[in-house]
């Protein structure tokens, strides 16, 4: 039984090679709302995930006082008027991203009752071997991959001014304040590394290669049905392009993209249209 494979031709372009690391999301803007208050929460007016504005109410409380002039405003009419429950004003604006009480909860002044993150403080922080400190300079041109597959080309912003200890990477941050993503998720930074221009490139899936991946080479169809197994030198490479370097593969030959793999020198194929 014949196999059915796949086929593309080499193109004469140009292909780059990335650095890879791994980044995470964080928001660098977050700011703790408080209570200026002392006493029990009556209304939380605010859920995680909302956004808040500076001088917003938060929540309101009543203090002790408020609870124990229940039992004597009955009978004085003047002290009605000290039962309306205090406002907590938000010092922050963001999106809630904690909330610490319920309502019922007592609470006293100072106390944190919620976390709100500013969404336009978002940055990617990158840990990078500092072997490859020169490659990851501030204002280098990089891309970010997030997990979806989507690539945001940007630039590095900044890095800190010291070196883990045990690792020896340096950390370096990346602003992104016109993205919407959420914070602590995982993306990968890539840094041009090498580039070739105008040379010999085929897909990276069409190349095969072995265990210790020393050698490697294509299968070529000809005669329209015969795969031939050709030795081939490799150059740069990334996630879709693998430079040629030697000159036994032509743009007009037909070379196995997808079912190569595990077939033998001058197997019968069937191309798939």
């Amino acid at each position: 039984m014949r196999s059915e494979v796949t086929i593309v031709h080499p193109q004469q372009q140009t292909i780059t090679e990335y650095l890879q690391f791994n980044g995470v999301t964080q928001f660098q803007k977050k700011n703790n709302i408080r209570s200026t208050n002392t006493g029990y929460i009556t209304s939380l007016l605010f859920k995680t995930g909302d956004r808040i504005q500076q001088g917003t109410v938060f929540c309101t409380i009543n203090t002790k006082e408020q609870q124990a002039l229940k039992n004597i405003s009955s009978g004085d009419s003047s002290l009605s008027k000290f039962q309306k429950p205090l406002s907590v004003i938000s010092n922050a604006t963001g999106v809630i991203t904690a909330i610490n009480v319920l309502q019922g909860d007592y609470i006293s002044e100072g106390d944190v009752l919620a976390t709100a993150s500013e969404p336009t403080s978002l940055i990617v922080v990158v840990n990078v071997p500092y072997e490859n400190h020169q490659f990851a300079k501030e204002g280098s041109p990089c891309e970010l991959v997030l997990s979806d597959g989507k690539i945001i080309a940007t630039t590095i912003s900044g890095m800190m001014p010291s070196v883990e200890t045990a690792s020896q990477s340096q950390a370096y941050f990346i602003r992104l304040p016109e993205q919407s993503l959420p914070e602590n998720l995982n993306v990968i930074l890539r840094i041009p590394y090498k580039k070739s221009v105008n040379t010999l490139c085929i897909a990276t899936s069409a190349v095969q290669t072995d265990e210790l991946q020393k050698n490697f080479w294509l299968m070529k169809v000809v005669h329209d049905s015969i795969a031939v197994k050709v030795s081939v030198q490799t150059g740069l490479r990334n996630d879709s392009l693998t430079e040629i370097t030697s000159n036994n593969i032509s743009l007009s030959d037909n070379i196995i993209s997808l079912g190569a793999y595990g077939l033998t020198d001058s197997t019968h194929v069937i191309v798939k249209k």
